[in-house]
């Protein structure tokens, strides 16, 4: 057996009572077992066909559409080119029968995002809870604090870290409460603590606000809070443009680690440059420059303890400068506060220019590495796909650059993300394409950079790009009946893959290879009748 060959096979039997989607009950029918079984043919071909299943399970896991695929149509084609066809025996039928249905939920499950139109999932942002936390709340322990000032007495700083109640009390909620959290955290930003540090070095600012990317996000680049600020700095979006952070229907730079790094040095050095004080500016940072100005103006208040004390700031950011100093603290000797902590590597990366919408996917494909890596390295794609108004430096694993740029040169267009185009006729707005097509006019807006309020001057046979982003993914209890639609494949089908033509509808498609358009749909899950040229439609017809 070769070892590509039993890699598949142990997949499979790992899988079994999940991604092989058969389950324990079709391992025991369909596994030859004994004499009985031994001449049989057909436990051998079920056998193939689950390793095929199971491989392109293994392929979706990873996002990698292409290799699932072919998994996928491997174990669809042993059936139909079973000698006497896929419904021979009660015991083949049954397996194929299973099989369609779990390639089918999968694909409606894993595949539905394949036009690269989906937004990728953002997480709730730790600024959220911060103002609900009992700081300040009882009195520290006297070993507490002499802990706390016997870290501050052997680490460097360049903050001046405040040793009061409400920093005690931010440490002992990290040791308590939010110690698996916070450890977390701190593992997380082992990706990009080294590079933060030098940048606020560059651009003057204490290395050690660092952490106020742990408070405001846990380091988390998909981080979105209630106010809709985003990223591992939390700008909201006004802010974000401010500071040069591009966001469009394609990208959003507030979630880049590298640029929003910048722009949040550049920030907090401004509010710094404001107030005079670092306390100041960060609580600038939380609650807004102008607020803090007028409350120093009123109050005149040379420091944030003595402006909390008399101003009316929110809890949200009373408590938020404590955390910060007690998370710097914390930060600076985690084993003496009980905490062990193995920080990720750096990402390592080297980026590869990629012109117009390529998947993501593919793109870990040819990099030979996961969807979530990719995703890891380039978290300002809000599609699973590269801008198709423009060139985008991707970021691949180092050591990547040039295979994948080899990989990506060979692209079959076909390969890269599908996408609806118009071309604009005579009296069209983008108000009355949107309404055509059943989308946002922002969304066609903003994927062909255009200013939405200049759709009345488009040239006719202007074509844009119009994100349809798919239907939502149908629950399982409709898996059965798509795959009933299939059942009478039969033998003497052939499967082929046909490329859609400008002009081509279903219904011409299906009356050329003598089918359905119902099958035509089942075939490719597709939810509606409207085709984009170059796509690739799956046919099984008779020759």
């Amino acid at each position: 057996m070769s070892r590509g060959r039993k890699w598949i096979v142990v997949v499979c039997a790992a899988l079994a009572a999940s991604a092989c989607a058969h389950g324990g009950a079709v391992a025991k029918k369909t596994s030859p077992k004994g004499p009985a079984t031994a001449g049989d043919p057909i436990p051998r071909l079920i056998a193939q066909a689950d390793a095929h299943l199971a491989s392109g399970m293994a392929e979706i896991k990873q996002g990698h559409l292409k290799g699932a695929r072919v998994e996928f149509d491997l174990a669809v084609d042993l059936y139909l080119t079973a000698p006497g066809g896929a419904y021979a025996t009660p015991l083949l039928a049954e397996a194929y029968r299973r099989t369609l249905e779990a390639i089918q939920a999968k694909e409606l499950e894993a595949l539905a995002a394949g036009d690269g139109f989906t937004e990728t999932k953002v997480e709730r942002a730790a600024i959220d809870d911060v103002g609900d936390l009992p700081v300040g709340n009882g009195v520290p322990s006297d070993d507490s604090r002499r802990l706390a000032e016997e870290v501050l007495a052997q680490e460097s700083n360049d903050l001046t870290i405040q040793l009061n109640d409400e920093v005690l009390s931010c440490i002992d909620l990290y040791q308590g409460p939010l110690r698996e959290w916070f450890t977390s955290a701190l593992a997380r930003g082992g990706r990009y603590l080294p590079r933060i540090r030098e940048v606020f070095a560059s651009e003057g600012v204490p290395r050690d606000l660092a952490y106020v990317a742990l408070v405001e996000s846990a380091f988390k680049t998909s981080a979105l809070s209630r106010a809709k600020a985003k990223g591992m700095w939390q700008f909201i979006a006004d802010t974000g443009k401010r500071y040069g952070l591009a966001q469009d229907w394609w990208v959003d730079e507030r979630s880049n680690p590298e640029k929003a790094t910048r722009a949040a040095a550049k920030y907090l050095k401004e509010l710094h440059d404001m107030f005079g004080d670092w306390n100041l500016a960060l609580a600038g940072y939380n609650w807004g420059e102008g607020r803090v100005n007028r409350w120093v103006e009123r109050t005149g208040a040379q420091d944030f303890w003595s402006l909390a004390d008399q101003a009316s700031m929110p809890r949200e950011t009373r408590n938020y400068v404590p955390m910060i100093h007690a998370a710097i603290l914390v930060a600076k000797a985690p084993e003496k506060y009980g905490f062990e902590v193995t920080p990720e590597s750096e990402l390592s990366y080297e980026s590869v220019p990629v012109q117009g919408a390529v998947d993501l996917r593919v793109i870990a494909e040819c990099a030979g590495t996961g969807l979530d890596h990719m995703q890891m390295l380039n978290p300002e794609l809000r599609r699973l796909a590269t801008p198709a108004n423009r060139t985008f430096d991707v970021k691949v694993p180092q050591g990547r650059g040039s295979s994948v740029r080899v990989c990506l040169d060979k692209l079959p267009a076909e390969k890269r993300v599908t996408f609806r185009t118009h071309v604009i006729a005579r009296g069209q707005t983008l108000a009355s394409v949107a309404r055509q097509y059943g989308t946002k006019v922002s969304d066609i807006a903003s994927a062909n950079a255009i200013d939405a309020s200049q759709s009345k001057r488009l040239a006719r046979g202007t074509e844009l790009i119009i994100p349809i982003p798919r239907a939502s993914v149908p629950p399982p209890r409709h898996a059965p009946a798509a795959a009933s639609a299939m059942a009478d494949l039969g033998s003497g089908r052939v499967r082929i893959q046909y490329k859609v033509k400008p002009g081509d509808t279903l219904h011409a498609i299906a009356a050329r290879y003598r089918t359905t358009v119902h099958e035509l749909m089942s075939w490719n899950n597709l939810s509606g009748s409207l085709l984009a040229a170059g796509n690739l439609l799956t046919v099984y017809t008779r020759p």
